[in-house]
């Protein structure tokens, strides 16, 4: 990086450490979608409500949502820097869970008020919306955040309930607090039909506690269908220092997601312990229609206790200045 795009970048860190460490109470979905909104006046921002999604099909959003008072909003974000018309658009997915009780299948008390930090994802691909923008950069960059919080009443999903999704498939909802990788399925499946000519789509997400224990706090995680689109995100940690890890994913981590006959197409998690972040990674796939997709899973290095440290805002900028 030059010391411009430094300077840029360094600045993009403090956004995402600055509306991730607000309190839960503050930046919810809609103050989210404002924090958007103000980015830059260059960028084309969307905000679709509960209504919208409802019309869409995107029942997987919509069922975390449920046991929530505030409002899921899904967030469109647009860099249009390319100068050639129609030029395919990088396209950046972020988890904005803004808390996470868990849902019905309720996290412990302990460390409880870090949940907040579940929006860290959808923080880091807004932060680099904001860099882009700010550096004009001359690509086409699109950034969606499906925003919720994951909360307790008695309309909230239960363990064993069947949502559709946008795509049509039926998902078993085994685990309540496995909700990132509904909200973030619907997005990938809004993304790729909203924007079916992009060069590739990348998931970020707080996703897997199995993470810490597969790359420690060195590393994110980082799962995909397309070598070539995982070795560029690895350059782009690698060139960075902001590092990234290549799990394995294979077709038996694919078999572990599948639905029981009968009941529904796919289940949230693994019906085999082990290999959380894959299995995961393994399910959203299911939502990647033959596109080239990747992941990076931040659960392990967005955070650090109660100190939210802007990763990974560094890797996802300079994959992008490698794309210029």
């Amino acid at each position: 990086m030059n010391k411009l795009q430094t300077k840029v970048v360094d600045s993009g860190i403090e956004f995402a450490k600055r509306i991730g460490l607000a309190p839960a109470n503050f930046m919810t979905p809609t103050k989210l979608a404002a924090e958007a909104k103000a980015l830059h006046p260059s960028l084309a921002v969307k905000v679709l409500n509960e209504k919208d999604m409802a019309k869409l099909g995107m029942g997987l959003l919509l069922g975390v949502s449920r046991g929530s008072d505030e409002e899921a909003k899904l967030i469109i974000v647009e860099h249009r820097g390319s100068p050639v018309s129609g030029a395919e658009p990088t396209v950046l997915i972020g988890k904005g869970l803004t808390f996470d009780m868990g849902g019905n299948s309720i996290k412990p008390s302990n460390n409880l008020h870090q949940m907040k930090f579940d929006m860290l994802g959808g923080g880091s691909v807004l932060a680099a919306m904001k860099i882009a923008a700010e550096l004009n950069l001359p690509i086409n960059i699109v950034a969606i955040v499906p925003s919720s919080e994951n909360m307790i009443n008695g309309r909230a999903t239960k363990p064993g309930d069947v949502h559709t999704s946008m795509s049509g498939l039926t998902v078993d909802v085994r685990n309540t607090d496995a909700e990132g990788r509904l909200i973030l399925a619907d997005a990938l499946t809004y993304a790729q039909k909203m924007y079916p000519t992009a060069k590739s789509y990348t998931t970020v997400a707080t996703l897997t506690g199995a993470a810490l224990h597969a790359t420690g706090t060195t590393h994110s995680a980082l799962l995909g269908n397309d070598q070539d689109l995982i070795d560029e995100l690895k350059a782009a940690g690698d060139e960075s220092g902001d590092l990234c890890w290549q799990l394995p994913f294979v077709e038996y981590h694919s078999d572990q997601v599948k639905g029981q006959e009968g009941v529904s197409d796919l289940m949230n998690i693994s019906a085999k312990p082990g290999a959380g972040t894959t299995t995961a990674f393994a399910f959203l796939e299911a939502f990647a229609d033959e596109v080239a997709y990747t992941h990076l899973d931040v659960a392990a290095t967005a955070s650090e206790g109660d100190e939210v440290t802007g990763r990974p805002v560094k890797l996802l900028s300079q994959f992008l200045f490698n794309r210029v």
